[in-house]
């Protein structure tokens, strides 16, 4: 556990970075900090490795004041990761992550066999273990500096806007990519970014900072969305708080339509009757397997020959499927905004129809989620929201 207590950070000249900060960062969590440029982010993390010092206040490593350490001691059992990776240009991928091994007296193959070890914990081909960073692209340098980070397993990861020098795309593979890697290791992470949708989806807990280098509210990503403190952190997130907080809402419990989902060899006739009795304007067509094949519009279906079979009719696109035990409410929205049908299709991990739901299916189960939200942070012993707002 990492604890602040009631640290500031004062430079010469009166500025100050951060102010009377009291934080706890419990074992094995990811502690995100994110606030605007300037409020203090950056100096709150390089003080726990004592890249900078505080002015006042303690900080606590599981129980031991980091003032008392060896700063490069410190350093070398603290994981850190920045922007840009920080790797060293001369030095092979396989060497750049052996280096705090190498600082802490491995012998060298030792320290190698762990390097490739980590290349493929990271997602990375062990044919790069020769290559330089030059020679990477940006996203597995960052890929190289997070395996550097956690060479000599340290228990504490600190990261510093570590995936905000690459593009959307390969941003949020790096973000899945931390995910993974802490649902097994389960290091104790303070992750520093300026990107709120990056701090929803990776923090375990979110901090966010006030200009002058306060705390606004430490909280869930969840409760965050749900329960800003104040007009402030309500404006740092964003107007879209509301389609954000479906991302914690599972879509399990979504009830899906089934009636107007047919087999393509199903006749006309039987599917104006189907279409007629669900009184929808859209059936979805399956293959035998229960694949998707696409939407049938009611309205074509009269125009067809009734003894015809949906094979020979012409067919909408389905786009976007959602898995109900696997994602959440908000992608099960996505996939129904994205549909030009209204409704979009829920699939098993084979890929097999299991319903259609609709802005009416959807609309009932965020309700009904809503409304579970207090009674299951009471079960957690969490505060309801009736309390936090006392």
């Amino acid at each position: 556990m990492i604890i602040f207590e009631q640290v500031t950070k004062r430079y010469p000249g009166g500025t100050v970075a951060v102010d009377d900060l009291s934080l706890e960062v419990p074992d094995g969590k990811i502690m995100i900090l994110v606030g605007p440029s300037g409020c203090g982010k950056t100096t709150t993390l390089r003080m726990v490795n004592r890249l900078v010092e505080p002015t006042a206040g303690r900080i606590l490593l599981d129980g031991r004041d980091v003032a008392q350490a060896q700063p490069a001691a410190l350093r070398r059992g603290i994981g850190y990761v920045i922007q840009q990776s920080g790797l060293f240009p001369h030095r092979t991928v396989e060497d750049n992550i052996a280096t705090v091994p190498l600082l802490n007296g491995w012998r060298r193959a030792r320290a190698r066999a762990r390097a490739r070890e980590l290349m493929e914990l990271v997602g990375l081909d062990a044919a790069l273990a020769g290559r330089y960073p030059q020679q990477l692209s940006g996203g597995q340098q960052q890929r190289v500096g997070v395996a550097r980070a956690l060479a000599a397993d340290p228990p504490v990861l600190l990261m510093d806007e570590p995936f905000s020098a690459v593009d959307p795309i390969v941003r949020s593979s790096l973000q899945d990519e931390l995910i993974r890697l802490q649902a097994g290791l389960r290091k104790t992470v303070v992750m520093v970014t300026h990107d709120v949708e990056e701090a929803i989806k990776v923090g375990d807990l979110v901090a966010v900072y006030r200009p002058g280098g306060h705390l606004a509210q430490v909280d869930t990503p969840e409760r965050l969305l749900a329960f800003p403190a104040d007009d402030y952190v309500e404006s740092f997130i964003g107007f879209d708080r509301g389609i954000r907080r479906l991302s914690f809402f599972p879509a399990r419990g979504l009830e899906l339509d089934l009636e107007a989902v047919l087999g393509e060899q199903t006749t006309v006739a039987e599917a104006q009757q189907a279409a007629n009795r669900a009184g929808q304007p859209w059936i979805l067509v399956i293959d035998s397997e229960r694949k998707p094949l696409g939407w049938a519009a009611t309205a074509q279906l009269e125009l067809l020959p009734e003894e015809g079979a949906l094979s020979g009719v012409p067919l909408t696109g389905y786009g976007h499927t959602f898995r109900p035990d696997a994602d959440s409410l908000r992608a099960a929205l996505d996939a129904t905004v994205l549909s030009r049908t209204g409704r979009a299709i829920g699939v098993d991990e084979q890929g097999r129809v299991l319903g259609v739901t609709s802005f009416d299916r959807l609309r009932t189960a965020i309700h009904a989620a809503d409304e579970a939200a207090p009674e299951e942070a009471a079960a957690d012993g969490r505060p309801a929201p009736a309390e936090m707002q006392a």
